[in-house]
């Protein structure tokens, strides 16, 4: 993709910058900009953003900290090894949902949220991915959930508790959204503005949607007609009828009888059985607009993939719910919390003395334990069998295809250009391997011998013991050779001159986890990103 022009739409298909149909294959970065209480808790009970900042400004002693600690996780939680980890994976988009307090505070406008968006823009024009912007969390609460952080709602999730079409909370949300569309107006990387997520107006108040989607979009039209406009049927996403401008009810209620804009695509979202959502498309093929699916799964995996299937059938794209979750499991990565974050958990939930000892462990959970490739993740090859898209993506085998002479290298990770080496020079079996500086030194040395057509052992230099692959673990370290599968690497060739390191036994892909000193060297699943690519160069 060229990201020249602008993504637009034609007919019921999203087209890219050279009018040819872009099928939109993305994922969400859920609880990123916004938490979500379930993920922050690892429970269900009702928890918004602030009311989870709140509690752990009382654990941690101070609001400046729980501020902190939301920094900290915003800045880390997503971040580039995300980003080229979900292009490896095949995804071509991310949807991101965010809050408006960080656009609006104390009454005006604010620039906070572009910290984040800018990165993410530049780390998707690197890895040739588009970007969906997501009011997750509006002005005056468009649901009574708490993933809109609506904090005058609760368990039973009273519509009354839903304001955002009282006062002048729908003129804010232009507002930020016309901010928003300024500073990005001219960037192709975004290819929409999804207004709010999954509305849900009071009893009654269900034509108020339409016209409120049409004030958004005459604020974002006055800076920009580049990007398309993306809406959100009612009821938590699911009923469009309520903005299908050919309803008779819809028109007679709304006076809106046709396109409200030329660059409009129509989303929904479902977490229920494939069968329940089936024929929703219906309505666009008739307005002769997109529709994309913008959130689904919490279920099983069989319904998981027959939701995508539809949707590659029916829809101009899907984004699953999400890329990646704190203590659940349908997701393609699962971050478990630590001892710190545990008693922090007790504390919210139980009370008693408030941990204050513990902000800096938190800080540290925020910088490290939350970033793609923590050792501590667990990766969920089935989930990714229900949204895998529909492209070729990198892989490992157990047969190596690309030549490399027997002899001795230094082997650099791409990601960081440091070599792969045993830590503390230590001979002992079970000693790790990381990357460092490179020094040429023996313990960063390794004797490749083919072994197999293409396949390989790496012996340690300074040890004389292999690069092992950990039974019962995705770490890898030196152990005496003795000629298993898990001690032999198959290599295969990459464009740009370097390799993807395989493991015989596991078929994973050797990564470094991070790019500065120390980093660990593990398997992972094969996604294509520079940490699982190495340079091999000869010793002299």
């Amino acid at each position: 993709m060229a990201h020249a022009n602008f993504v637009s739409t034609q007919g019921n298909k999203i087209v890219d910058e050279q009018g040819n149909e872009l099928f939109l294959s993305g994922i969400n970065l859920g609880n990123w900009l916004v938490w979500e209480g379930y993920l922050m808790m690892g429970d269900f009970n009702y928890r918004t953003h602030t009311q989870f900042f709140n509690e752990l400004a009382g654990a941690l002693g101070s609001s400046d900290k729980a501020a902190e600690f939301e920094y900290q996780w915003r800045l880390n939680y997503v971040d580039e090894q995300a980003i080229a980890d979900l292009k490896g994976l095949g995804f071509n988009s991310v949807r991101v949902p965010f809050n408006y307090n960080l656009f609006w505070w104390n009454n005006q406008l604010r620039d906070n949220g572009f910290e984040y968006f800018d990165r993410l823009i530049e780390w998707c024009r690197k890895y040739d991915m588009y970007v969906l912007l997501d009011m997750h969390g509006a002005p005056g609460y468009q649901n009574p959930g708490d993933h809109a952080d609506n904090v005058n709602s609760n368990a039973s999730q009273p519509r009354d508790s839903v304001t955002f079409w009282d006062g002048n909370n729908v003129q804010i949300a232009a507002t930020i959204w016309r901010h928003i569309a300024n500073r990005y107006k001219d960037e192709p990387v975004v290819w929409g503005y999804d207004l709010i997520n999954e509305p849900v107006p009071q009893d009654g108040r269900e034509y108020e949607l339409l016209p409120s989607f049409i004030a958004m979009r005459n604020a974002i039209r006055e800076v920009d007609n580049n990007h398309i406009i993306v809406a959100e049927g009612s009821w938590w996403g699911s009923d469009l009828s309520k903005i299908d401008w050919s309803n008779g009810d819809t028109q007679a209620r709304t006076g809106i009888n046709y396109k409200w804009d030329d660059k409009l695509v129509y989303q929904i979202h479902h977490y229920g059985p494939v069968a329940d959502t089936q024929g929703r498309e219906n309505i666009t093929n008739n307005l002769n607009i997109p529709l994309i699916i913008g959130e689904y799964g919490e279920t099983d995996n069989g319904n998981l993939l027959a939701i995508t299937n539809w949707a590659k059938q029916n829809l101009a794209g899907y984004f699953p719910w999400s890329f990646k979750k704190m203590s659940h499991d349908r997701t393609l990565w699962t971050i478990p919390t630590n001892n710190a974050y545990e008693q922090v958990k007790a504390y919210i939930n139980n009370g008693g003395t408030p941990p204050v000892h513990l902000y800096d462990a938190m800080i540290a959970f925020a910088q490290n334990n939350v970033r793609n490739g923590h050792a501590s993740h667990t990766w969920h090859q089935d989930f990714y069998d229900g949204v895998k898209p529909d492209v070729t993506t990198a892989s490992c085998n157990s047969s190596g295809s690309g030549a490399l002479a027997n002899g001795t290298y230094i082997i650099s990770n791409v990601a960081s250009g440091r070599a792969m080496d045993v830590a503390n020079v230590s001979v002992a079996d079970g000693a790790n391997i990381q990357v460092w500086d490179n020094f040429n030194a023996a313990n960063q040395r390794w004797q490749a011998v083919e072994v197999g057509s293409n396949v390989y052992e790496f012996i340690s230099q300074n040890s004389g013991s292999c690069l092992d692959a950990d039974n019962g673990s995705d770490n890898v370290h030196q152990w005496s050779c003795f000629g298993s599968d898990n001690q032999r690497w198959a290599l295969q060739p990459l464009p740009n001159g370097s390799f993807r390191v395989c493991s015989v036994a596991g078929q994973s892909a050797l990564e470094a986890q991070g790019t500065g000193n120390g980093a660990n060297v593990r398997t992972a699943a094969a996604t294509g990103g520079d940490s699982q690519s190495w340079w091999f160069s000869p010793v002299q």
